[in-house]
């Protein structure tokens, strides 16, 4: 009975994938199965109330477990289930290392029985970079309001991934930092987050959109049911410190900066890295969104980094001042301040619904 109700919610099954990542040693692959509920991309003049729609869609998509996924990537097939969360994660070892040319590659994912294989996108860095970059996504990059439970409900609820605002020259602050100082092009971006894997779709097209540099996003898993807020799910409550913990591993040559925000966590989880990976941290960005009774515990934070730490932490007010440090430092071209100032002013002269709430 309980394979033909799985084989039954298999019919209508939908496989989101996300972006992988690896090296020439190792490959990690994951992504969600839900129960198909009609999820499209956003279209322009969108209205509020499909906006409301498409949310609820993302929180009713029925996680299905122990569903057989098989994934493939170069020579190499590996069949997976899926667990109590509907999350697959496959790990391929690479033995011995192969050199991949590029740094975009394809893998392919589906369901067992059914015929309807799927691409996925994988960032694998052969070459050592000068740099990695790890961002966190709301009031980083993504104007949230994540400390003011009501107005981050609102925009969730009334926006879509084109009518959410990015921070006034994120876009070009980062693809800064993905060229670097020589403009090779290729330093990864990476997206650690406290938002649930249900807004991946969201986070995936809002970064497409806006044209922010494309890279792995790691999402938790949601706290709580949507239908049912009483019972609360097992989630990790260490989950970006875990995930950052673990690129600095995969990637164990590689140095990083940290880009986070005020609002929350960022600056002691991000210390907490600097002390456990000495030398590798180049440099910390925390935007400031203005909540003063932060102030006086990230600065006790900030002293300590700079001091104890071998990296510097900043405070900054917006991308073009985390640039001029960026710039100083040499982690990027000089020629691309300009470029930031110029993106700056346009988007704070964007008006959005967003702006109206």
């Amino acid at each position: 009975m309980k394979n033909e109700h799985l084989k039954r919610r298999l019919s209508f099954a939908r496989i989101i994938p996300f972006i992988g990542y690896g090296t020439a040693r190792e490959v990690f692959i994951s992504g969600l199965v839900v129960a198909e509920k009609g999820q499209s991309k956003p279209v322009e003049g969108q209205t509020r109330w499909e906006n409301i729609k498409a949310m609820i869609r993302r929180y009713m998509n029925n996680e299905i477990e122990f569903a057989e996924v098989v994934v493939t990537f170069m020579d190499m097939t590996r069949s997976i289930t899926t667990d109590k969360h509907g999350i697959f994660q496959c790990h391929f070892k690479i033995d011995p290392p192969t050199r991949i040319h590029g740094i975009w590659h394809k893998a392919y994912i589906s369901l067992a029985p059914l015929n309807n294989r799927i691409e996925a996108e994988i960032m694998i860095l052969d070459d050592e970079p000068e740099f990695g970059v790890i961002s966190d996504i709301d009031d980083t990059i993504l104007i949230s309001y994540a400390t003011q439970k009501l107005q981050k409900l609102m925009l969730m609820m009334l926006n879509n991934a084109r009518t959410r605002m990015p921070f006034e020259g994120v876009s070009a602050f980062y693809h800064a930092l993905q060229r670097g100082q020589i403009n090779r092009g290729y330093n990864p971006v990476f997206y650690v987050s406290n938002s649930e894997w249900n807004l991946y779709d969201l986070l995936y097209e809002f970064i497409e959109f806006n044209r922010i540099p494309k890279g792995p996003l790691l999402l938790r898993q949601m706290a709580l049911y949507f239908w049912r807020p009483w019972k609360i799910r097992e989630f990790n409550k260490n989950h970006k410190k875990e995930s950052i913990k673990k690129l600095f591993t995969v990637y164990n040559q590689m140095k990083f900066i940290l880009i986070g925000d005020s609002g929350q966590k960022d600056p002691q989880v991000y210390s907490e890295i600097a002390k456990e990976f000495p030398g590798r941290v180049l440099a910390i960005y925390i935007r400031d969104i203005g909540i003063k009774q932060n102030l006086t515990k990230i600065g006790f934070i900030i002293n300590r980094v700079n001091q104890e730490f071998k990296t510097e932490m900043l405070l900054v007010k917006d991308s073009e001042t985390a640039a001029k440090h960026a710039i100083e430092k040499g982690y990027i071209s000089g020629e691309y301040l300009e470029y930031i100032r110029l993106e700056k002013e346009k988007d704070k002269h964007i008006e959005t619904d967003e702006k109206l709430i």
